[in-house]
């Protein structure tokens, strides 16, 4: 009896603080913020792309009905502005054109998401073809953005595109009229079941584990890491290179053992590294998916410096194995320069090096 109205104040004092505790976000808007996140970072890779490409329509598509483009043309107003901003002054490809002599890099995007409304940051990297077909930069910049969810689509509503070295001032920003107000907000989606939600994370989850596969495979093969690397693909995975095709991680192994050589142990590469940017992954369904990114290899030159030597492009096939994403099909497109003028170069390095061994 001497116990009970303790155990009765200690139950409600544990109920009442069980009540007070302050509710996390739910699984709906945990998704929906991931969803957000991943939407927009996707159309800061299409804008590239379409740019590479000469693709005014689909470029100009990802701006809202009043969205602004300020930069060092001037500044723009609604997707048939902006549209016939490019055409202006990049001109009309012609049928077929494929941009061979120039492209973007996109990194360090910082996304804050407000409701229908977000501010973003990123960087840019403008890469040209010098007179001996290397990938050289340009320019280097960021983009200052608004975002908005548009008819429930996430568009640019403004974006500011600065120049950072050399410097290029879009047309002093600071001195022009704040955007137009957005209009009313999209209305939210109606709210999903827990199963719609846990289908939506999955997807979410697979473009995140293949964006991982695809920063692991640069960084081991800067580490010269070929088990971990060939692990990264399929058991029937294939690797290609124009007319060049191994199949499975033995074969990938030894073609890596065959190009570098088996590196030494504790093997440290101060002499290389690759960048990958500009990633973009389509899931087709809970096994498969596509990716293509952009690749930069950067070497050291003779006094020490580093210097980009070769460019290009990756276009993947994903397949999940064992409940893990592996590369069905990998194929690596050099750019600046080609494949047969990389080859070219390669082997002669390799021949050099090996007569310099031979004389010690």
């Amino acid at each position: 009896m001497t116990f009970r109205p303790l155990i009765l104040v200690a139950l409600l004092t544990a109920s009442t603080g069980a009540m007070a505790a302050p509710k996390g976000p739910s699984l709906e808007q945990r998704v929906q913020r991931m969803e957000d996140e991943s939407a927009i970072r996707r159309i800061l890779i299409e804008y590239g792309a379409d740019l590479d490409s000469r693709n005014y329509a689909g470029y100009a598509g990802l701006f809202a009905r009043d969205g602004i483009w300020i930069g060092g043309f001037g500044t723009f107003k609604g997707p048939a502005a902006i549209e016939k901003m490019l055409v202006d002054n990049l001109g009309t490809p012609e049928p077929g054109w494929i941009n061979k002599s120039s492209f973007h890099l996109l990194s360090n995007p910082l996304i804050e998401i407000d409701g229908d409304h977000a501010h973003v940051t990123s960087k840019y990297l403008f890469v040209t073809k010098s007179a001996d077909d290397k990938p050289v930069p340009m320019l280097a910049g960021r983009y200052v953005d608004e975002f908005v969810r548009e008819n429930g689509v996430w568009k640019i509503a403004k974006r500011t595109t600065y120049g950072a070295i050399p410097w290029r001032d879009p047309d002093h920003p600071e001195a022009n009229a704040p955007a137009p107000a957005i209009g009313q907000a999209a209305a939210q989606p109606p709210a999903s079941t827990v199963a719609g939600d846990q289908l939506r994370l999955q997807k979410l989850e697979a473009i995140v584990a293949i964006q991982r596969v695809i920063t692991d495979y640069a960084a081991r093969l800067d580490a010269q890491d070929f088990e971990g690397y060939a692990a990264l693909f399929a058991k029937d995975g294939i690797w290609q290179n124009g007319k060049t095709v191994h199949k499975g991680a033995a074969d990938i192994k030894a073609m890596l053992v065959g190009i570098y050589g088996t590196p030494p142990a504790g093997y440290v590469n101060n002499e290389s590294y690759h960048l990958v940017s500009n990633i973009a992954v389509d899931v087709i369904d809970a096994d498969h998916a596509r990716a293509r990114s952009r690749h930069l290899l950067i070497m050291r030159d003779k006094s020490g410096h580093p210097v980009p030597r070769l460019a290009g492009r990756y276009e993947d096939e994903f397949v999940r194995e064992d409940g893990i994403w592996k590369i069905a099909h990998r194929t690596d497109y050099p750019v600046m320069p080609t494949a047969d003028e990389w080859l070219k170069e390669m082997t002669a390095e390799r021949a050099a090096k090996a007569k310099e061994a031979a004389k010690k």
